[in-house]
Parts: C-alpha cells; structure tokens; sequence
C-alpha cells in the first residue's frame, strides 16, 4: 500500500518568516511543558525541538556507526610502524601528514570538528529552548549566543568552503579563526554553505547574515544576544544600553515581545543550521537517500506549517493529501483528516490524531522515503 503514495516537493517561496499558528500544536512535546509558552508561539517552539531532536538522531546514528572514523589501508608494515611512533609524539593528524597523507589527515580533522562542534551545538541548543519554557529568556539567549553566532559560521564554513577552513585550521589557528578576521567574510561563508542545500532557493543569504550579525537590523538576533551576554553596552549605538539601565534586568518575565520576536527567526535559522549539518554527516558518510529525503521533506514542510500564510498550508496539504486516501482510525475508522494539528504532528511526531474519537495513531512517514 505504501508504495502507491508518492511525496514529493518543489521548494519555491519564502520561508524567512515563521508567522504565528495560534493554538496549534504538534504533540511533540507534553502540554505541561509548553503552560509557559505563549500559545502562539507553541508550534515554532515544537518545530525547534524536531530540528534540534532530528540532528540529534543523525548525531547518534553516526557515532554509533563510527562513521567519522577514516580508514585507509597502510601502503606497507614499515609505514603502520612509523604512523605508531609518529603519532604517539605528535598525534594522529600530524603524523598522517609527516607520512605524506595529506587528504586522510584532513579528513580526520573535518570529522572530528565535525562531531564535536555539531554535539556542542546541540548541547546549547536544548538548554536554551528548554529555559524558553520556563521562562528563563535571558539565560536562554546566553545559550543561543554561541551556537547561532559561532558554531554555525564554523560549520558553514566546513560545509560550502572546506579546503578553506582547513587551511585556516591548519596553518592559521588560532588567528586566522578569529571573529574579527572570520567576520570579515560571514556572508559569503553563509552563502557558500546555502548553495549545498536544497534551500538555496527559498533563503537569501544576506537575510541570513542581517538576522544574526546586523546590530541595526529590528527583527534580528544579534542586538538581544549581545545584550543578554552584558549587564552593559556601549561600543556599539545601536546595542548601547539606554540610560540609568542595566540589559534585561528590569524586564518583566510575563510579558510575551521575547517570545514573538525570537520565534519569528528562530526556526528558519534552525532550519538552515539542521541542512549545514546533514550536509556535513553526508560528506562524512553517504546518507541513505530515503532518510535523506525524509529529513529534507519532513524539515522544510514542517517549517510551511508555521505561516500564517494560507498557500503553504495548502501546499503542505497538497503534498501529503494521498495519505487522507489511505489512513484511518484504527478504533473508529474515521478517514484522516488533514487538519493544522494532523499536518504538523505527522510531519514532527509521525502520528495523527482522529477527528472523531481522538486517539493519536503512529505512522512512521519516514518509511514512505524508502519504498
């Protein structure tokens, strides 16, 4: 039966802009987690925790199946030995490269930056989405601060200009890594990795760029990542902290403006940041294509999910209207009813929920990628 249904998507349009779904959500997370979160911003949240549990899931796999390690046959017994002595001297890349291996000693430092930078990443990226729900928005921006403003430009850096990276990794560490010379060329950094991906279509790199290192940019990050990092600003006009002030300290916690503001940008940055990584385990390692189908599918339509714009909902309903044909309640056998709530559950939580009698069902939609 599952090999009748065909999913496929063109990727057209803006996706730079989450919207707000009020009251909607997907059933990712439970509901006494999200009592804090503003209703409107529920699902954009749901949709940060898919990217971030998605990678995740990808991180894991790949570990568990010692896909970073580099495997090479030695050339002779004389060369393993001297890699033995080398390595235990100066370590394993830097012997690699006294044996003339220069294409495995980068591959083993890629990989490894890779999985440690990725995990690092991913670490902060939870912590701070977990304080968004209990509103600790301060201390959460101190946690997105890093992933968003640094391991992201790293890992972009890796993914659309590699031999650049590990020539500046190689040679130039620490200088040639810093912020001052790396900022220099964020942009065309950001613009370089957007070209792997398939969202090179529907995101502009200089929204990318505005949105995280434009100080002057209003509906950006960089302004209250700054801020929420020092109790006082002053380099800088446009984060200059105002008069007889401290950054955040006297902001009320009930009001919702952090929330709105953030989730507005959020997802879509998460979104690029999940496609950097993909784009790096798959040089790592061939993905399978289902997986990497339904990685790509289940991201990018979930992110349509959260507009207010009617067109991408219905283009989402569009594209996963053959499963309405197909699945029903198995309690009561009511058809399945492609709902805002049903659309986002199956792309997050691989279930939908009946209209009639209410049971939540699973279906594994990932598999539909590999029939």
């Amino acid at each position: 039966m599952t090999k009748s249904v065909l999913i496929g998507h063109a990727l057209t349009g803006d996706v730079e802009r989450a919207g707000r779904s009020r009251d909607v959500a997907s059933g990712l997370i439970p509901r006494n987690r999200l009592k804090w979160v503003p209703p409107s911003v529920r699902l954009a949240h749901e949709y940060c925790f898919f990217l971030h549990d998605t990678c995740v899931h990808m991180l894991a796999e790949y570990e568990k199946a010692r896909a970073h390690l580099v495997r090479f046959k030695f050339r002779d017994a004389d060369e393993a030995d001297r890699f033995e002595k080398l390595s235990s001297a100066v370590g394993s890349i830097e012997a690699l490269k006294q044996l003339g291996r220069l294409e495995e000693a980068k591959r083993v430092a890629i990989n490894t930056i890779t999985i440690g930078m990725v995990s690092d990443c991913l670490h902060h990226i939870y912590e701070a989405l977990r304080c968004m729900e209990r509103r600790k928005v301060v201390v959460a921006f101190n946690l997105f601060r890093k992933p968003l403003l640094d391991n992201l430009v790293y890992l972009a850096w890796m993914l659309g200009d590699e031999d650049g990276f590990y020539e500046a990794f190689a040679n130039q560490s620490p200088a040639g890594l810093a912020p001052k010379i790396v900022g220099n060329h964020r942009q065309a950094i950001l613009q370089a990795a957007l070209e792997k991906t398939v969202l090179k279509n529907a995101l502009k790199s200089d929204w990318l760029h505005s949105v995280l290192f434009k100080d002057s940019y209003e509906r950006g990050l960089y302004k209250i990542l700054q801020r929420a990092v020092h109790l006082i600003t002053v380099d800088r006009e446009a984060v200059r902290t105002e008069p007889m002030n401290f950054n955040f300290i006297f902001k009320n916690h009930t009001e919702d403006d952090s929330y709105e503001g953030l989730y507005e940008v959020l997802p879509t940055v998460l979104l690029f940041l999940s496609h950097v990584i993909l784009g790096l385990y798959d040089r790592m390692k061939n993905m399978d294509p289902g997986a990497r189908s339904a990685f790509e599918v289940r991201t990018i339509l979930g992110m349509y999910t959260l507009g207010d714009d009617p067109a991408q909902v219905n283009e989402v309903k569009r594209i996963l209207d053959p499963l309405a044909t197909l699945l029903a309640c198995p309690q009561c056998g009511t058809k399945l009813a492609l709902t805002k709530h049903n659309l986002a559950r199956l792309l997050m939580r691989e279930s939908f929920r009946c209209t009639g009698c209410r049971v939540v069902t699973s279906f594994p939609l990932s598999y539909l990628f590999n029939s």
